[in-house]
């Protein structure tokens, strides 16, 4: 069964109530979730019910060695993760023997995380377990639950391999929500080639998750990098701070959050930053009214603070809270996938980097990094694994730096928002808003969750580790940093405001970034609308033979076994025996290593030994970076951010697996280059579109570190090219490609246009779109465009899966091309810049320099393969 209704609909007691019989009955409960956070919110809601036969306990990462022995032998309700389950419970099945015999019910919770390359491993862990399972004679019922899980039935048999029946019916009552959608201003500031930068989305939320605070309203900032959250925290309070001692006369200090919980203080100014010549934008959007409840609804707007913008860094880097991707806080996950090249026509292209939710920040011309201080007490122990997440989203811009607490005052009363502006109490404004991430001790986050329940902290800025299900009832605002990828996730976010039935509010930030401008200037693409399909490939053979070795390691496979994994298992079995990782004897097949099986399958990474990054002068551990995107982000001479700290990388050795950085402070950042081929292996489908074609297929990508480029923080100035030797990284993966015949791209040759650089631009925006019809992120895909390859004698665009053996986004391009490009030859169009911008065709990762782009070439190039508007 699944369940498919809204949030805050009562989907969690629809599965705690049989789940709970089942404990009764003697039985025993699986309860699977994406995040630490919502396991910890369910056994605290379980452990309040007071029922003393239900012996619940979450079993991850946090969960002390000693406790369990315990939880295998007695508990009857087991909250963990797929991670646990991949690592721990199925490999040791045999010690869980007990509790599988009794195993009446699973629950998979919050089921609609489980996409994409990740989700493809989860559903071959699901195989997985119901043939341990099966083994000890049960056969338990699985529950599966999503508040925004398009196709709900399709999408649950897909994934666990069942029939599945769906509730999809919601009847509960709710309030009212008020969307606003928000459009950051411009600002002085120019980016490459002179485009215009809008003011960062950070700044934005930090202003006002200020403002409603003041307003007494309780918000929720979600924030896509770990990075971002602490940095709007910290503008936020240090705004609060300013408001205090601009209304109040001196007062003695008054108690704070406990250490543990207290964000750091403001930065002073100028320190170890650069920050770009900028003055306060002259106008503003309006801002968002707090619910009606509230006396207060709207306040003037301080002046700005000048903002930065900190230097790029490479994607997902485990154990270092730069690390940005989903918080799905998995214990013994590894990295994720390196992130995929944006490439053009004809040059040397360098290797577009789009940091994962590591906190890195986007980076160009004029953008510099505001420096970072890690809040007292909060970094993972050695007994913590690092948390890691799905593959979600592309980085938070930092926004402004605030002035320190006690600084000028604000030009503006705000009286208003405080009845008695002598009262002692303002003293503690600034703790009233804290930050939430991955990489804090769970005992912080606990209390971080319960103050924000009390009412103790009105403001929490937070990654999506708040997202899935957490019960935080009372908020009355939400801001969303950003386009948080898909509309499920939009939803996800929004409904965590007004859960308890009261009207709520929730803002929707714009990004400097295609998809979310054309998402504020076409509100129809999000309301109204259905959430994204769930896309996942369990039959991929790079994510089932791991998996299949690991359940012959568990229990020799048998003939019976192989329609559990489906139907391209026996020849995905015959190669694994060539390769000589399982044995066929007339039982069944065998897992013939010592190794552990289960290593074979990184359920949230892309392969590879991870390259650790230890400071050369302490020997210290800083991290871990997976090894494909080693050779962009800690090449030798690279620069490195680490928990706001910047290294310089002196030297990348492949073979020991080490990155040896030194501290430093370098008025430079770096960007790999690197040469890019696409060959096409096979093509699958093909169809007509317009005069072109377009295609479906398997291809080899060829990416080649180069040389990395060095470009000075204030003013976006090339200080050189430095020539690098690494060697060739091949993937094979599929991609979605559209080619044009020479008949049709002649006409706009004549009429002057770069063919090159109108397919570059086109590439460009179409990889930005494509989230909006596929639930993927920026990095999750690729692209090559050229006027003329090799392969097909035409001008071609390839967009293509960053996964090896692909993970179904290109395929869900080919599927729904017409609209994807039409959104894409329209977000080019509606934007009002001339000749490019970052809202339209430049990309945050292209690390060419968005060399060569032509946006009225794009423009014709699209009207050439689409119908006329």
């Amino acid at each position: 069964m699944i369940i498919s209704t809204g949030t805050a609909s009562g989907k969690s007691l629809a599965y705690l109530t049989p789940a709970i019989a089942s404990c009764l009955e003697g039985g025993t409960v699986l309860y699977l979730t994406p995040t630490k956070a919502l396991a910890a919110d369910q056994l605290r809601g379980l452990r309040e019910l007071r029922i003393t036969p239900v012996r619940a306990a979450c079993f991850d990462g946090d969960t002390p060695f000693e406790e369990r022995t315990w939880i295998r032998q007695h508990a009857n309700y087991v909250l963990t993760n797929p991670d646990m389950l991949h690592r721990s419970i199925l490999p040791r099945h045999a010690q869980w023997s007990s509790f599988l015999r009794r195993l009446r019910m699973i629950v998979v919770d919050e089921c609609h995380g489980y996409r994409g390359v990740f989700g493809s491993h989860v559903a071959q862990i699901l195989r997985r377990l119901r043939r341990a399972c099966a083994r000890y004679n049960s056969r338990p019922t699985f529950l599966l639950a999503s508040a925004t899980a398009s196709e709900p039935g399709a999408f649950a048999r897909r994934l666990t391999g069942l029939e599945m029946d769906e509730v999809t019916v919601d009847a509960s009552p709710k309030g009212s929500t008020t969307i606003a959608l928000w459009e950051p201003p411009l600002t002085e500031l120019r980016g490459e080639r002179g485009a215009p930068v809008r003011r960062t989305a950070t700044a934005e939320a930090a202003d006002l998750l200020a403002d409603l605070v003041l307003a007494d309203v309780r918000t929720l900032a979600f924030v896509r990098s770990r990075r971002g959250a602490e940095t709007v925290s910290l503008a936020a309070r240090a705004k609060l701070a300013d408001v205090a001692f601009s209304i109040s006369p001196p007062f003695p200090p008054t108690p704070a959050l406990p250490e543990t919980l207290t964000p750091p203080a403001a930065p002073p100014r100028k320190t170890n930053t650069h920050e770009p010549k900028t003055q306060p934008h002259k106008t503003r959007p309006r801002e968002a009214e707090a619910p009606e409840t509230r006396p207060h609804k709207t306040r003037p707007h301080e002046p700005e603070t000048p903002e930065t913008r900190p230097h790029e860094t490479r994607p997902h880097e485990t154990g270092t809270s730069e690390t940005e991707a989903p918080e799905t806080e998995a214990p013994e996950a590894k990295t994720p996938e390196s992130e995929p090249l944006e490439s053009g026509p004809r040059e040397t292209r360098p290797r577009e980097t789009e940091p994962l939710e590591t906190g890195a920040p986007e980076t160009g011309p004029a953008k510099t990094a505001a420096p970072e201080t890690e809040p007292a007490a909060t970094k993972p122990t050695a007994t913590e694994p690092a948390e890691i997440e799905p593959a979600a989203t592309e980085p938070a811009e930092v926004g402004s730096e605030a002035a320190p607490p006690g600084g000028p005052a604000s030009p503006h009363p705000l009286t208003w928002a405080i009845p008695d502006a002598q009262d002692p109490g303002l003293a503690d404004l600034p703790n009233k808003i804290a930050a939430y991430r991955a990489g804090y001790l769970a005992e912080d986050r606990r209390l971080l969750e319960k103050a924000l329940r009390a009412g103790t902290i009105m403001g929490l800025a937070t990654t999506n580790a708040l997202e899935l299900g957490v019960d935080v009832s009372g908020l009355d605002a939400v801001l969303i940093t950003g386009w948080p990828g898909t509309r499920a996730s939009l939803w996800q976010q929004a409904g965590r405001a007004g859960r308890d039935g009261q009207d709520a509010l929730a803002v929707l930030i714009a990004r400097d970034d295609p998809l979310d401008t054309y998402l504020v200037h076409h509100p129809e693409a999000l309301f109204g609308r259905p959430v994204e399909a769930i896309v996942l490939d369990p039959d991929n053979p790079y994510v089932l033979g791991p998996h299949l070795c690991a359940a012959a390691a568990e229990i020799p496979l048998t003939e019976d076994d192989l329609p559990t994994f489906g139907a391209t298992t026996s020849k995905v079995l015959a190669d694994l025996v060539a390769q000589g990782l399982l044995r066929r004897r007339p039982a069944g097949w065998f897992w013939t290593r010592r190794e552990r099986a289960t290593d074979l399958a990184d359920i949230r990474g892309g392969g590879g030994s991870p390259i650790q990054v230890v400071e050369s002068a302490t020997g210290r551990l800083l991290g871990s970076v997976d090894e494909p995107s080693a050779h962009t982000t800690v090449h030798t001479g690279a620069i490195y951010l680490h928990q706001g700290e910047t290294f310089l990388v002196e030297l990348l050795d492949l073979e020991a697996g080490v990155a040896l950085v030194s501290r430093a402070n370098p008025d430079y950042t770096t960007f790999a280059r690197d040469i890019t081929e696409i060959t096409i292996l096979s093509t699958e489908r093909s169809q007509p579109l317009g005069p072109g074609t377009l295609h479906f297929g398997e291809v080899e990508v060829t990416r080649q570190v180069v040389s990395y480029l060095m470009r000075r923080l204030q003013s976006g100035e090339m200080l050189g090219d430095e020539p690098l030797d690494l060697p060739p990284r091949t993937l094979r993966t599929r991609a979605v490609w559209w080619t044009l015949p020479a008949s049709a791209v002649a006409p706009l040759a004549e009429a002057g246009i770069d063919l090159g650089g109108a397919a570059h631009a086109a590439e460009h925006a179409a990889i930005g779109l494509l989230p909006l019809f596929a639930t993927c992120d920026r990095w999750d895909i690729g692209g090559v465009s050229t006027e003329l390859h090799a392969d097909t004698g035409l001008l071609t665009v390839f967009v293509y899966d960053g996964h090896e053996g692909g993970a179904g986004f290109a395929e869900r391009g080919y599927a729904r091309a017409a609209d994807w490009l039409t959104a894409t030859r329209e977000a080019i169009m509606s934007c009002e810049c001339e000749r490019g911008c970052p809202s339209c065709i430049q990309s945050p990762k292209c690390g060419n320099g968005n060399e060569p782009l032509d946006k009225r070439g794009a423009i014709h190039l699209l009207n050439t393969l689409l119908p006329p508007q």
